[in-house]
């Protein structure tokens, strides 16, 4: 359909610009030699289309020279461009954060962003030499993101995604990129970014150590921009990572110190929108979500975005056009997505979990705020996924492993292994020069 509407209209500008140029069935001009040649209408639809193409060639060069915003036509059509790097010349452009838990599904919010404004969106965590602005994403205060934008943002939007996958989808990332936990490690492995899944042995031990964590953290992250950045961590634990010897804090110590970063670096911390991953991936609702956050930025100091009208036609081509790679890349090298499951235990607790925080966030003041019941609403799309599986999983019970002592620890030196534990060992901190 999509296609069909751009050659229709293309066909509708050929036959306007004959009834122009040609009212009678031919038309003369002069030759070089004087003499008079009939001209079909063959002839001048080819050379209409040979001055259309110029013209669109020079104003894509042209915003190759600056923003390459998508462009938009009057009747709702739109035509995708790539992005380009925010003009250096704009002073203080309004910052918008892109924040999310780790895979949470930000390269389709932030490809889709691009599209809807011809900027782009830099990253928290590399070139760390350039300055972040206009439009970052970032996965603070989670240990894998660092707060590398200064004072440079003024709105927080938040992106969201069902644990259940997102948890497998993490773990892939990590293996992709060789658990690397530095940006110069992490950049030689970005190529094998989105090409393969983990290796099931390695899925299983991180799901049986990080589970626990993984689910307290997927909540905390939630809290700390609903709250404007209560922090859940203790003001010494400088990695965010709550290993020995520090820990996460409980309800029990509240109230929990703010955050210096929203406290002192942004507007608030806040979200001004919700963005869901499965949302946004859909034929149906992608563009309203879409909307969401063109409405976020349009008006904003040195932001670009298409008219209300072009959202729906740019959601659309930007599946088409864009680049980068998808998620669903993964499927074509190894075991699919729904091979990586959860003990009927795990998913019991997940279960829990967001029933917890759909009775939260659907209670008090929060029942009043529309982010909060965006919030709610995707907890609730997450519940009827999660319930069918545990109900399947009752149903056909899996395999019970047998009691192993051992198995923790053996989980604990692998962890160890991929440099992701252990991150206060004496002689690590010593060698980051905070210690003497």
């Amino acid at each position: 359909h999509y296609f069909r509407v751009k050659i229709n209209n293309f066909k509708t500008m050929v036959v306007q610009s004959l009834d122009l140029f040609q009212p009678n069935e031919e038309k003369d001009v002069r030759s070089s030699i004087g003499k008079r040649k009939p001209i079909s209408k063959t002839f001048i639809a080819l050379a209409i289309f040979a001055i259309a193409s110029i013209v669109v060639n020079k104003i894509a060069f042209r915003d190759s020279e600056r923003r390459n915003l998508s462009i938009s036509f009057t009747n709702g059509d739109c035509l995708w461009t790539d992005s380009q790097p925010l003009d250096e010349n704009i002073i203080n452009p309004y910052g918008t954060l892109f924040a999310s838990y780790p895979a949470a599904g930000m390269r389709v919010t932030w490809q889709q962003t691009e599209g809807a404004t011809g900027i782009k969106v830099s990253d928290d965590f590399f070139q760390l030499a350039y300055a972040k602005v206009g439009i970052v994403k970032t996965q603070y205060p989670h240990y894998e993101g660092i707060w590398s934008y200064g004072s440079n943002m003024n709105q927080v939007i938040y992106v969201i995604r069902n644990p259940r996958w997102g948890m497998p989808s993490y773990l892939t990332i990590l293996s992709e990129l060789n658990y690397a936990h530095t940006w110069e490690l992490a950049y030689d492995y970005l190529p094998e970014v989105f090409t393969k899944r983990a290796p099931m042995d390695d899925w299983i031990k991180w799901r049986d150590y990080r589970f626990n964590d993984e689910m307290r953290l997927w909540g905390l992250h939630i809290d700390f921009f609903m709250s404007d950045g209560d922090q859940y961590w203790m003001p010494v634990d400088f990695e965010r990572n709550g290993q020995w010897p520090f820990q996460y804090y409980n309800e029990s110590d509240r109230p929990w110190p703010k955050d210096y970063h929203c406290a002192n670096d942004i507007d608030s911390c806040v979200p001004v929108a919700i963005i869901s991953y499965e949302r946004i991936r859909h034929p149906v609702h992608g563009p309203g979500e879409l909307h969401k956050i063109a409405n976020a930025l349009r008006g904003k100091h040195g932001m670009t975005v298409l008219p209300e009208d072009n959202i729906e036609c740019i959601w659309h081509d930007t599946w088409v056009s864009t680049l980068a790679p998808y998620n669903d890349n993964r499927d074509r090298n190894g075991l699919p997505r729904t091979a990586y499951n959860f003990t009927l235990e795990q998913i019991i607790k997940m279960k829990d979990k967001l029933e917890e925080y759909e009775a939260k966030y659907s209670s008090g003041s929060w029942a009043n705020m529309t982010h909060a019941q965006d919030l709610v609403w995707n907890f609730q799309y997450y519940l009827v996924e999660v319930r069918e599986e545990i109900a399947q999983m009752e149903a056909n019970p899996p395999p019970t492993a047998a009691p192993d002592a051992g198995y923790h620890d053996e989980l604990v030196a692998w962890y160890n292994s991929k440099g992701k534990g252990n991150r206060y060992d004496k002689g690590k901190v010593q060698n980051m020069g905070i210690w003497e």
